[in-house]
């Protein structure tokens, strides 16, 4: 037989000139080259797949800050003088450029915290990428620059929205864009630097949200001049990005007088910190992906090694085991749903907690105090006093802002721990750990595992809850009869959401979802009646807001904190009545489909 190809045919085991493969070398060298876009074009494949989120979010979060920080909260505030002189026309000018920078921050800690430990820890995507001719320097670089891009569309379309409503007044607003992107840098790529040294995760990425984001959020001068502050709680302002971001903002937007040496300086700090930051994320990444993998840090590891070592160190009472005990199994009807033994998965949150060294649980604590302190001391210095009958407490005269606010910091205390337990803890448990799927296959129902976890949710809500409430009787802003009720109209506040907040998640397939639940909880937050009485609103938002469960647990702690209860009252308990319903009949349906086919 003959070894002759057909004419123009190329020869067996030759790659056609025109393939993508013909020069291997070639397209080696190229990769090489521009590794780190490469790296940064997959990332941003990858977020094709949530790009709803970052699309709608642009969008949505300016709009909803818009409407309640600068024209809700504005109508408090009102013409400060404190506004005025660092050359804001308005409130929502003001706030604009802080908004812009604080929104972009929250962003840099998702995108450069879960992605990461998807990257080395879940599912060990950046191992993928080391297999070809990719730097782990070009990895790193390609991460950073694919979140560079979603900061960029971010910032464009945030600072067109306050162009069109006219909250700016200067040319250089579209600079803004940039400071805020920068900003975010510096908070972010520390973060990531952080991330990826991590060999194991044990809600580094919540700690993170709680400790850093949040306080460098609500210390940075974003909703007033940072002056307000007390000089220690300044000197956080005097760290963070964000405040840095602010105030180089506010120049470009409406010519803040600021001297030429601070813009300097504001600028000199962030690209500093982002500079190095970057280098060590690529040292970091360098020794992990390297020819001999770096083992990374273990967070806990001495602490685990003790534990071990005390389990395995022999007892008095190490005898010959007993006969095991019998099992026990339900039957009749409702057998495949519960089978009694909801404190397994309670007593198995507990020891998980422990094993965590207990640090994420004691972080619930600040959230409420963090946003008393900061909108207590920062914003109550520029509202003379709330009217009480403004304010639907049913007294004469005014009441101050923090006793106006406290009682639905609690309420918003009780929804977010119930909201992270049931959503985040829980989409960890469900997909990435697969715990559930373990759970289901042993005697537990899905009633069991619903209960469980939602208990173990209302746990630590009843210990953050204690907490807040021991500071506002420490300052006077509720009695102790009134924070004994408060304390629990708070566990019943949370048992709603989280029931709520379980039987969504287990709709969720990917992380990124998650930020559709964010998109839920930020309008509840601003619009409920949180920072302002709803009747800055017209009557058609009232209603909107008034549809909102928040809303319904706000007004039931200021009905218990100020002693003025009335037939509404049982209409915001029946409301939570109905969320805990549907919820855990949604939750535990859900289980028994994903799992008991």
């Amino acid at each position: 037989m003959s070894d002759a190809s057909p004419e123009g045919a190329p020869a067996a085991g030759v790659a056609a000139p025109d393939s993508p493969t013909a020069d291997k070398d070639r397209l080696t060298r190229r990769t090489r080259r521009f590794g780190a876009l490469h790296q940064a074009e997959r990332t941003l494949r990858s977020m094709r797949a949530y790009a709803g989120v970052i699309v709608t979010s642009s969008v949505a979060e300016p709009l909803m800050y818009i409407l309640a920080m600068g024209l809700g909260l504005g109508l408090l505030v009102g013409d400060a003088p404190a506004v005025a002189e660092l050359g804001a026309e308005s409130y929502l000018m003001y706030i604009g450029p802080g908004v812009l920078a604080a929104t972009v921050a929250m962003t840099a800690g998702i995108e450069f915290a879960f992605p990461v430990l998807e990257g080395f820890t879940w599912r060990r995507l950046y191992y993928g990428a080391q297999a070809a001719p990719l730097t782990p320097g070009q990895i790193a670089s390609g991460h950073i620059l694919a979140v560079c891009v979603r900061f960029l569309f971010h910032s464009a379309v945030f600072t067109g929205v306050l162009v069109l409503v006219g909250a700016t007044s200067s040319p250089l607003v579209w600079l803004q864009i940039l400071t805020a992107t920068l900003g975010g840098l510096a908070l972010g790529v520390p973060i990531m630097a952080y991330i990826s040294m991590l060999r194991e995760e044990k809600g580094h990425g919540a700690l993170i949200q709680r400790f850093v984001i949040m306080p460098l959020f609500l210390f940075s001068g974003t909703f007033y001049p940072l002056e307000n502050l007390p000089g220690p709680l300044q000197a956080i302002g005097w760290i963070s990005p964000i405040w840095h971001a602010n105030e180089l903002g506010r120049v470009l937007s409406f010519d803040q007088p600021t001297s030429p040496a601070m813009i300097a300086a504001h600028l000199g700090y962030l690209v500093v910190v982002t500079l190095l930051a970057w280098w060590a994320t690529v040292h970091v990444f360098t020794r992990r992906l390297g020819l001999a993998e770096w083992r990374g840090r273990t967070p806990g590891a001495r602490a685990d090694a003790r534990r071990e070592a005390r389990v395995a160190e022999p007892r008095d009472d190490d005898g010959p085991a007993g006969p095991a005990p019998v099992a026990q199994f339900r039957t009749g009807a409702g057998a495949g749903w519960y089978s009694g033994n909801i404190r397994a998965v309670f007593a198995r949150g507990l020891s998980a907690i422990r094993n965590n060294r207990g640090v994420l649980f004691v972080s619930g604590f600040l959230e409420p105090i963090l946003f008393l302190t900061s909108f207590g001391l920062g914003i109550s210095p520029m509202i003379s006093g709330i009217e009480a009958e403004q304010a639907g407490v049913g007294q004469d005269g005014t009441i101050s802002y923090a006793a106006f606010i406290a009682p639905a910091l609690l309420a918003v205390s009780a929804m977010n721990g119930a909201i992270f337990d049931s959503t985040w803890n829980v989409f960890f448990k469900l997909k990435i750990t697969k715990l559930f799927r373990t759970m289901m296959a042993t005697s537990l129902g899905p009633v069991d595992v619903a209960l469980g976890e939602i208990g173990l949710a209302l746990f630590r809500g009843a210990i953050y809850s204690v907490g807040f409430l021991a500071v506002l009787v420490g300052a006077g802003l509720v009695d102790g009869v009134s924070a004994v009720l408060m304390w629990v109209t708070a566990l019943f506040i949370a048992l709603g959401f989280a029931a709520v907040g379980m039987a969504v998640t287990s709709f969720f397939t990917r992380f990124q979802q998650m930020d559709w639940m964010m998109m839920v909880l930020m309008p509840m937050f601003l619009f409920s009646a949180t920072l302002f009485p709803i009747d800055v609103y017209p009557a058609g938002v009232q209603a909107l807001v008034q549809a909102m469960p928040l809303w319904h647990g706000v007004e039931l702690m200021r009905d218990i904190a100020f002693r003025t209860g009335d037939a509404m009252t049982l209409v915001h308990i029946g409301y939570y009545v109905v969320m805990v319903v549907v919820g855990l009949s949604v939750a535990t349906w859900r289980m028994r489909r994903l799992f008991l086919r």
